[in-house]
């Protein structure tokens, strides 16, 4: 199993965990050990986890959202692939996406169907598979998982079980995003139009910010220029800016031929400030007179230089700084956890 990403996401947001064992008082203890931030369904009966594994899959909006396919000729593979990047953030308005499920954790040992034939009966195939076992089933676990049947097998009398559990289900939900939305990040990715998605250090980087911020979703943006829209457990937003160098020299060839002041200029060679707005979208109305250049320091924020294989800029903007489009209300993670009593009862 792999234990990191190393090409970024172009979007995350929280999933949801289903917990199938027959033993009502298992669920119970299981579901104490899960991290208190996972939204999870516990099921009793396995036709009726079945049933709702199999309906779970629920991100058909976002692709017709984001996707498009032209076709170039009379070849099957005569086709382009676009993605509108510039539309992944409306899904923090999609209320239902912290119901999606992306792993199941299923006992082995339950009357109804053993856990093996529940996962073979499961036709989600993006669905990630954990097969709880005891000491007597791990032979037939090890068989299953080397037949790539299940994901992953986790022995329910580990010591480490907490742990264990909740490291995979952190790991799978991530891989989840990339099998299951494949057709919004594969071209994303292929483009290089943002190569600080496949930027090692950059990630690491932006994995480090996440968890300062404590940054529960994101989605990566085109305005007011490249880079992410970031939200915390309350709803909190913040955005982060991602210039390469390449696009700040363009930048800065702008400002010159605007004769913007010699002290802009200066700060945005030295990477000290990067602009917080859209110069192609306004560049009939860009002069040395418009506000975002005469008074430039309302406009453009402190950044850091990132430096990797491509050298980045980047700088943070607060949540009264974002555009006009991400200022809509959302249903946070915090409300969704709080008020969704069904993460907490057991399904018969």
């Amino acid at each position: 199993m792999e234990d990191s990403i190393k090409v970024g996401h172009p979007f995350y947001f929280p999933t949801q965990v289903i917990m199938v064992d027959d033993d009502p008082d298992f669920l119970d203890g299981i579901s104490l050990m899960l991290d208190k931030n996972l939204s999870y369904r516990l099921f009793q009966s396995a036709s009726e986890a079945l049933d709702y594994a199999n309906n779970s899959h629920k991100q058909v909006s976002l692709q017709e959202r984001c996707y498009s396919n032209y076709k170039t000729g009379p070849q099957d593979s005569d086709s382009l692939s676009h993605v509108n990047i510039g539309r992944l953030y409306e899904e923090i308005y999609n209320g239902n996406r912290f119901q999606t499920s992306s792993t199941v954790v299923v006992d082995y040992s339950m009357p109804e169907m053993n856990g093996l034939e529940f996962l073979m009966e499961l036709k989600n195939p993006f669905i990630k598979k954990v097969l709880l076992t005891g000491h007597a089933d791990t032979e037939l676990a090890i068989k299953a998982f080397n037949k790539q049947l299940i994901d992953q097998y986790i022995d329910k009398h580990n010591p480490r079980l907490k742990n264990v559990l909740n490291s995979t289900i952190s790991i799978f939900s991530e891989q989840y995003f990339r099998s299951s939305y494949k057709l919004i990040t594969d071209p994303i990715i292929a483009s290089h139009h943002d190569s600080f998605l496949t930027d090692a250090k950059f990630q690491e980087y932006f994995h480090d910010l996440r968890l300062k911020t404590r940054c529960l979703e994101y989605y990566m943006i085109d305005h007011p220029h490249t880079g992410y829209l970031m939200l915390d457990q309350k709803g909190k937003k913040r955005g982060l800016i991602v210039y390469s160098e390449q696009a700040l020299k363009q930048h800065i060839i702008v400002l010159k031929q605007l004769n913007a002041s010699n002290k802009l200029i200066n700060e945005v060679m030295r990477g000290n400030y990067i602009p917080a707005f859209d110069e192609v979208e306004i560049a009939e109305q860009l002069t040395s007179e418009h506000p975002f250049i005469k008074e430039w320091e309302n406009y453009y924020h402190p950044a850091i230089k990132f430096n990797s294989a491509t050298n980045y800029y980047v700088a943070k903007l607060a949540q009264k700084d974002l555009p006009e489009c991400y200022q809509g209300e959302v249903i946070p993670y915090a409300d969704f956890i709080e008020n969704n009593s069904l993460n907490r009862e057991i399904l018969h």
